[in-house]
């Protein structure tokens, strides 16, 4: 596996990411470190650093790098936006930068930092058509999206550290303040009269202001899921969190669950920015994405040489990248997932199901046995372990406990999906069921990783249903034991079932 760190220096905070990866095959994060370092403080209309967060930012940069190379990463990208790029004396930057390290640091324009957050985005959630920002510390990028290309963008300087510094003067913020704040986010916006809810068209959008808003709304909910990654925020709750933000000072700020001390003076004006950019666009939810700016910068390096660097199937490619990572038995997992999704189609008569649960049930065949990596004892709960903390790219936070449930059901018992009540649908549980018992039947006919059963069959008016084993060796094994696991099955159709083999 090859290691890259990718680096961005913001206007409020240094993020680094390492991933590991095999060029074009897999790739997993290995890594995570951000500073706020504040490099835009201080600077106002005259676009001068100051000397202290300059230091800050070249120290950040410095101790990547030292983590870079003392953990065998074998190649850096770093990168700075906003706050270098509009600055008078950059000068003072790149020297202070140069005496410290060796990085190759590259300024990003307005445009190139839109793209790879659109790219980091675009790779990471299922959004076809519609509208992908990026609320930093100094400015805030739009981006128009059509059938996943980017059709055009747009920057404005409306970022949380640089509206809180012009705009918040007052603690808690004064009616005043908040009339200045919430006038420059609807100037800032003024232009964008493209950005505009619609059929079809959706909203996402990156950034530290959003991550903090999600852990906070899902702190007040108890959300079961620890993924910020594929939430849903509601225009409504973002308003409601500008009005309890407005209603306390700092120090209150902080004791409110989900809101990191260091962030607890710029939310406000960045939840404001959101508020305004929703507004104005008519946007009643956005999708929050986990991925931006660093993950486009990965996903050029490891997707080249296509252009543009964007998966024609995230989900399919995730998922196989999660197979890949974990050694699965790639013939073995093809077999379960070729019995199960005949079992599926077979019965479409009797489940009513369609295609969205037909490609989880093959996707869950593909991961079934990763968990026996961390052991095999109990390796169907492992896997559902991996699921859950995965990088799955395009799945709704439902499509994730729905595939965490699939595997861990593969083996014996059934997941309790009581405390995912509020993410799943009514009818999930039995859904669930059907396509484990499903699973689970495939999984017992290959019980042997031989591949000795080569088709089944089965009638889905009949009762019992009798599924009949076409083999092409010896398959007394896998019948026997897939008689005993059908007690699932019978369970989930109402029907009791036989396996039998096919007459010879």
């Amino acid at each position: 596996m090859h290691k890259i760190g990718v680096i961005d220096l913001g206007s409020n905070t240094t993020r680094l990411i390492v991933m590991s990866y095999e060029l074009g095959r897999c790739f997993r994060l290995t890594d995570e470190v951000s500073e706020t370092v504040r490099l835009a403080e201080g600077v106002g209309d005259s676009r001068t650093l100051q000397a202290r967060p300059i230091y800050r930012a070249v120290e950040a940069l410095s101790m990547f790098e030292r983590f870079c190379r003392n953990t065998g990463v074998e190649q850096i990208i770093a990168v700075g936006t906003s706050a270098i790029r509009e600055a008078k004396n950059q000068e003072a930057f790149w020297q202070a930068l140069r005496r410290a390290t060796s990085l190759d640091l590259r300024i990003i324009s307005a445009e190139e930092e839109a793209y790879f957050g659109y790219l980091g985005t675009i790779n990471a959630l299922a959004i076809s058509d519609g509208f992908v920002f990026d609320t930093g510390g100094g400015s805030t990028q739009v981006c128009a999206v059509r059938n996943r290309r980017l059709l055009r963008n747009f920057s404005a300087q409306a970022g949380v550290l640089r509206f809180t510094e012009r705009y918040v003067t007052s603690d808690p913020i004064s009616k005043s303040d908040m009339r200045n704040l919430r006038d420059g986010a609807r100037r800032a916006f003024a232009d964008l009269a493209w950005v505009r809810a619609g059929a079809g068209l959706q909203l996402a959008g990156m950034g530290g202001t959003l991550r903090t808003l999600t852990r906070i709304d899902q702190k007040q909910r108890n959300y079961p899921l620890d993924r910020i990654h594929g939430y849903v925020l509601s225009r409504a709750t973002i308003s409601g969190m500008v009005e309890q933000l407005a209603g306390r000072s700092r120090r209150e700020r902080e004791s409110i669950p989900g809101l990191k001390s260091d962030r607890a003076d710029v939310t406000l004006a960045g939840a404001v920015i959101v508020d305004q950019l929703m507004e104005q666009g008519g946007f009643s939810e956005l999708l929050v994405s986990g991925q931006g700016v660093r993950e486009g910068l990965f996903y050029q390096h490891f997707l080249s040489p296509t252009d543009p660097p964007i998966f024609s199937d995230q989900r399919a490619f995730s998922v196989l990248s999660l197979a890949r990572l974990h050694d699965y038995e790639q013939n073995h997992c093809a077999r379960v997932a070729e019995l199960c999704l005949s079992l599926f189609d077979q019965l479409a008569p009797l489940h009513l199901y369609g295609a969205w649960e037909r490609e989880l049930l093959g996707y869950a065949a593909l991961i079934h046995d990763i968990g026996v990596q961390v052991g095999y004892y109990d390796h169907h709960k492992h896997s559902a372990y991996l699921v859950f903390n995965a990088t799955l790219l395009g799945f709704s936070h439902r499509e994730i406990v729905i595939l965490a449930s699939l595997v861990r059901n593969h083996r014996k018992g059934q997941a309790d999906l009581s405390e995912f009540a509020q993410i799943l649908q009514p009818d999930d549980e039995l859904r669930i069921a059907r396509l484990s018992a499903l699973l689970r039947i495939a999984e017992y006919l290959e019980r042997s990783k031989s591949q000795v059963v080569r088709a089944i069959r089965v009638n889905p008016t009949d009762d019992p249903l009798r599924i009949v084993v076409h083999a092409d060796g010896d398959s007394t094994v896998e019948i026997w034991d897939a008689n005993r696991r059908a007690g699932l099955m019978k369970k989930a159709f109402g029907r009791s079932v036989e396996i039998i083999a096919a007459p010879r």
